[in-house]
């Protein structure tokens, strides 16, 4: 009789002898994933993300109220945080900047136009230009911007103009007229630059709360903690049917041979995880890689997110060990297994933020188990309740080492 004791420390030392070669596959993968991760967080279509808007300024702004306006929109209201204006001498010089791609756009402010905002008339306009054709990200947000710069100016102006007519209808003296409309203006300008306390903004992040950094991150990080079972598949290599018979002759039963295995492998995923984040470790405290979710919380470092990534490993490796357990041969369980993981990992946002899928995909991506982590990791770094997501996972774990157990039953028989 043998003893399930005696049988985990078989499997243990069975998969102890690919320890080293193991712990090299995953520096390599993880090496190559992390620089794919460094070089999407670096590139330049990221970096345009982080950049403020550039718009160009052409013309006089010596004017009392352009230079108000100017000065306002740089220095003092919420829209320096997304505009960043540029001043040009002449149209030439501006023209050529936008065909640079140095600013999105620029406005031209003409004579006519400081001559009718100091005498009030309101008929002229500035002349916005924006480049032609298929429109970019840039030229919807600036006609946003245009627009809305548009219709506070003329109501505004609108609101001066009428209070000017109706009070010389009126009778008031000019010094009244004067006085009572400088009072409108500042009220104007105290509303446009107070506008934005009667909002509250919430920033929804890439997808499911998170900066573009951590979803990347967790993707990158989940899809590597899926590749792990392949650095073990020596493991699932070389057993025969009869050896599961013979262990079942002395008591080992099907569910303790499956136990017995998968606790060895869950052990080696396990360290695998650690030797990884212990790297990740590292990069973050030279500042190579840095998380608003993380930087912003000293009391959660890469440890806190090590710890709560148990669950997910558990996970992963009883899917990896069922899967290993129903192919057979070498060449199927690498081909199958891991079209399987990039078909999970893609339609669960690993690699493309799955708000751009149609609905159903992402139902379906977000039920998988490759989903249910990816969510359960966005609300580990966003500091959400997890317990939900707890449950799931437990639940997909018992499934898939019942599915193992099965399978195991079915080779023994």
């Amino acid at each position: 009789m043998v003893k399930f004791r005696d049988y985990l420390l078989i499997q243990y030392k069975r998969i102890f002898k690919l320890l080293p070669g193991i712990l090299a596959m995953i520096i390599v993968v993880a090496t190559l994933l992390g620089a794919a991760g460094f070089v999407v967080i670096n590139s330049d279509a990221y970096k345009a993300e982080k950049q403020r808007y550039k718009l160009g300024v052409v013309g006089e702004t010596d004017n009392e109220m352009i230079s108000l306006g100017v000065n306002m929109i740089g220095s003092m209201d919420d829209s320096r945080f997304m505009i960043e204006l540029i001043e040009y001498d002449d149209v030439e010089s501006a023209k050529t900047a936008m065909r640079n791609a140095d600013v999105s756009a620029f406005v031209v402010i003409t004579d006519e136009f400081t001559d009718a905002l100091n005498a009030m008339t309101n008929d002229s306009k500035v002349k916005y230009y924006a480049t032609s054709g298929q429109k970019g990200i840039s030229n919807v947000m600036m006609d946003e911007i245009a627009s809305i710069a548009t219709n506070i100016i003329v109501y505004s102006e609108t609101g001066i103009c009428t209070l000017r007519q109706i009070m010389k209808e009126q009778g008031f003296s000019k010094e009244i007229r004067h006085e009572k409309i400088n009072d409108l203006f500042m009220l104007y300008i105290s509303a446009l630059v107070l506008r934005t306390n009667i909002t509250e903004i919430t920033e929804l992040g890439l997808s499911d709360g998170l900066s573009t950094p951590a979803y990347y991150f967790a993707g990158i990080l989940l899809f590597f903690m899926l590749l792990l079972s392949f650095c073990a598949i020596s493991f699932f290599l070389g057993q025969k049917n009869a050896q599961y018979k013979f262990m079942s002759s002395k008591g080992i039963t099907s569910p303790y041979q499956v136990m017995a295995e998968y606790i060895p492998f869950l052990t080696i995923n396990a360290i695998c995880t650690a030797v990884t984040m212990g790297l990740i470790f590292a990069v973050t405290k030279m500042e190579l890689f840095t998380m608003d979710e993380i930087s912003s919380a000293p009391s959660f470092g890469i440890l806190n997110v090590s710890l709560h990534l148990i669950p997910v490993c558990i996970m992963f490796s009883a899917l990896g060990f069922m899967i290993f357990e129903i192919l057979i041969g070498v060449i199927n369980k690498i081909l199958v297994a891991f079209m399987l993981y990039i078909g999970m990992g893609y339609v669960s946002g690993y690699f493309y933020p799955k708000t751009f899928f149609p609905a159903v995909v992402q139902a379906v991506g977000a039920h998988l188990p490759s989903g249910v982590a990816f969510s359960y990791m966005a609300d580990v770094l966003t500091r959400e309740d997890i317990g939900m997501h707890l449950l799931i996972m437990a639940g997909y774990t018992v499934i898939f080492l019942a599915v193992a157990t099965l399978v195991r039953q079915q080779k023994i028989r």
